[in-house]
C-alpha cells in the first residue's frame, strides 16, 4: 500500500476513534489509552487552528514539551514553527469540504537535509452529523519513501544517460523476438543516419524470423536468450541491415520478472570487425614472413638445378632436331615432347620461385599518382574483352581522384583481381564482371570488383591470400598471385579483402590511399 493510501486510511480510523472518546457513551480510559498508543504524530484541531488534544508520541513534532503544554496554542507554531496557518492547510480544507484532506511538506533545501512530511486531516462530526467537533491532523515522516523515490529516479535518468551514451550498442527483444529498444550505438552500427530512424526501422522487427538471422545461426541463440539461456558470441560474422559484412561481440542476458519468468533479452553489441581485420594482417604478415625465410633457402638450392634441367633439355631439343631422318618419326615426335614438357615445367618452377622471391625481398616501391581509370583502361586493353563471353561493366567516375603507389605493383595488383574473376565466371550464363570506384573516409579511394561466378566459400575465404592456396586447376595458377597483391597493398598504405555477393558471386574490395602532395618517392611525378 503506497504511503498516501496509508495515510488517509489510519487518518480515517483516527476520526472515528476520535468520535468514540468525544461520545460521552462510548468514552473510557482504555479507550483513550488505545487512542493514545496508535496515535504517534496526532493532534486534534479545533477551528481556529488551536490544539485541543495531542497524542503522547507527538513530541517529535512539539519540541519535546509535555502534551498538556500544547493543549491552546495554534497548531502551525507548535508544529510548523510559523507565525500564520501553512498555505494550503490541510485542516481547514477539511473543515470547509467535510473530508479528509492532505498535504506534503518539505523542509529544508538541502537534498540530504531534507525532510518530507504528509499531513492527513480528517473531520470529526457530532453525534447528529451536522457538524464538526474538531479535525483529526495525523502526521508522518515520509522522508525514506521520497529520498528512494528521488533516488530511484536518478538511477533511471543515470541508467538511461549510460544507455544513450554508451560506444556499444544496447537493445532489447521481446517475447515474441521483435526490437522493443535501441540506443544511438546500434543505429551507427546498423548504417542509420539517425536514431529515428533506426526506430522507425527496427522497432517491431522481428530479428528471429529474419532469413539472414537464421541463417548465420544467430536466431538459436535469441530464441535461447528469451528462454532464459544467456551467451555470449565472439567476433560473430555477420551483416547488418544495409548488407555490409561486419563482426560483432554479441552478448545476450535474459531479463526476468518477480516471478522469474524471462520477459525481454537484453543486447550488447561490440563490433570488432576492425580488431579482427588487424589480427587476420598481423597472421598474414608472421606467415609472410616465415614463408620469406623458408623461400631465400629454398630458391638458392633450386635455382641451381632448375638451370641445369632448363639447359640439357634445350641441347636435347637442339639434338634431335639435328638426328631428323635418323630415327624413326614416332620415336623422335614423343622424345621432343617429353622433352618440351620437361622444359616448360622447368621454367614454370623458375617462375615461382622468382615470384616468391618478389614477395620476400621487398623491393623498394615508388610513390606515385596514379590515376585509376588510366589504369583499367591499360588493363582492359590487355585482357581484351570483346573477344571474351564476358560482360564487363564499368563504373568510374571521371573526377576521381589519384591514389598514392607504385604503377607497376598497382597494375599487376588489378590485373591479378580482374583475370581471377574472368577465371570464375567461366562457363556461367550471362558472365558478368562489375568494378566500381568512389572516395571514402579517411582520404581513401574504394575499388570494388564483382563477379557473379560461384563465390568462394566461406570457410576457406581467410586462406586465399595465403601463399600456394588456389581453387584453380594445377596449370592455372600457382596460388601467389592474391599473396602479391596483398603484400603490394599493405606496403602501398592500402588493404584488400574479400565478401560474399548478395546475390552469387565475390566482392572484392580495395582500398587505396588519395595521393597527396606531402607523398614523394624516388620515383614520383608531379
Amino acid at each position: 500500500m503506497m504511503p498516501g493510501c496509508c495515510i488517509f486510511f489510519c487518518g480515517t480510523i483516527f476520526a472515528n476513534l476520535f468520535f468514540m472518546i468525544l461520545d460521552p457513551e462510548k468514552n473510557s480510559p482504555v479507550l483513550k489509552s488505545v487512542m493514545r498508543l496508535l496515535c504517534g504524530g496526532s493532534f486534534l484541531i479545533s477551528r481556529q487552528l488551536t490544539i485541543e488534544w495531542v497524542g503522547s508520541v507527538s513530541r517529535r513534532w512539539s519540541g519535546g514539551r509535555e502534551t498538556e503544554d500544547l493543549e491552546g496554542r495554534h497548531c502551525y507554531a507548535v508544529i510548523m514553527k510559523k507565525r500564520k496557518p501553512c498555505a494550503n492547510c490541510p485542516v481547514l480544507r477539511a473543515y470547509a469540504t467535510g473530508k479528509t484532506e492532505q498535504l506534503e511538506i518539505k523542509v529544508g533545501k538541502e537534498r540530504f537535509n531534507t525532510e518530507y512530511y504528509m499531513l492527513t486531516a480528517s473531520p470529526v462530526p457530532d453525534r447528529g452529523g451536522r457538524s464538526f467537533e474538531g479535525v483529526v491532523e495525523v502526521i508522518r515522516d515520509v522522508t525514506a519513501f521520497r529520498r528512494a523515490e528521488e533516488d530511484l529516479k536518478e538511477l533511471g535518468e543515470f541508467s538511461y544517460e549510460i544507455v544513450e551514451n554508451a560506444p556499444v550498442a544496447i537493445f532489447t527483444i521481446d517475447k515474441k523476438g521483435e526490437f522493443s529498444s535501441v540506443n544511438p550505438a546500434l543505429a551507427k552500427l546498423a548504417g542509420f543516419d539517425t536514431v529515428a530512424k533506426a526506430k522507425e526501422k527496427l522497432i517491431g522487427f522481428n530479428w528471429i524470423k529474419n532469413p539472414y538471422t537464421k541463417k548465420c545461426g544467430m536466431a538459436q541463440h535469441i530464441k535461447d536468450g528469451l528462454r532464459g539461456k544467456p551467451f555470449q558470441l565472439w567476433d560473430f560474422p555477420f551483416i547488418n541491415y544495409w548488407g555490409v559484412p561486419q563482426y560483432i561481440y554479441f552478448t545476450g542476458v535474459p531479463i526476468k520478472d518477480k516471478d522469474g519468468k524471462v520477459e525481454r533479452l537484453l543486447c550488447i553489441i561490440e563490433e570488432t570487425t576492425d580488431r579482427v581485420k588487424a589480427n587476420d594482417q598481423l597472421m598474414q604478415e608472421a606467415k609472410m614472413s616465415i614463408v620469406g625465410r623458408l623461400t631465400t633457402g629454398i630458391a638458392h638450392e633450386l635455382n641451381n638445378p632448375l638451370a641445369t634441367i632448363t639447359a640439357n633439355a634445350e641441347l636435347a631439343l637442339d639434338t634431335l632436331e639435328n638426328l631428323e631422318g635418323k630415327l624413326p618419326g614416332s620415336d623422335l615426335e614423343e622424345f621432343k615432347e617429353s622433352l618440351k614438357i620437361i622444359e616448360e615445367q622447368a621454367f614454370r618452377c623458375t617462375r615461382t620461385i622468382k615470384t616468391l622471391l618478389d614477395v620476400t625481398r621487398k623491393k623498394e616501391l615508388g610513390t606515385t599518382s596514379i590515376d585509376i581509370n588510366q589504369l583499367v583502361d591499360e588493363i582492359l586493353d590487355h585482357i581484351n574483352f570483346r573477344n571474351l563471353p564476358v560482360r564487363f561493366i564499368e563504373d568510374l567516375p571521371m573526377q576521381l581522384p589519384g591514389v598514392k603507389g607504385d604503377f607497376d605493383a598497382m597494375r599487376q595488383v588489378f590485373m591479378n583481381i580482374i583475370v581471377n574473376a574472368v577465371d570464375a565466371v567461366e562457363g556461367i550464363a550471362n558472365a558478368s564482371i562489375w568494378l566500381k570506384a568512389r572516395e571514402a573516409p579517411d582520404d581513401m579511394i574504394e575499388v570494388l570488383i564483382e563477379d557473379n561466378g560461384p563465390g568462394i566459400p566461406e570457410n576457406i575465404r581467410s586462406l586465399i591470400f595465403e601463399p600456394f592456396f588456389t581453387t584453380k586447376g594445377i596449370k592455372k595458377g600457382t596460388g601467389l598471385g592474391l599473396t602479391l597483391c596483398y603484400d603490394f597493398l599493405q606496403r602501398m598504405g592500402g588493404s584488400i579483402e574479400v565478401n560474399a555477393r548478395f546475390n552469387g558471386g565475390c566482392i572484392f574490395k580495395v582500398l587505396l590511399p588519395r595521393y597527396a602532395r606531402q607523398y614523394r618517392g624516388k620515383e614520383d611525378t608531379p
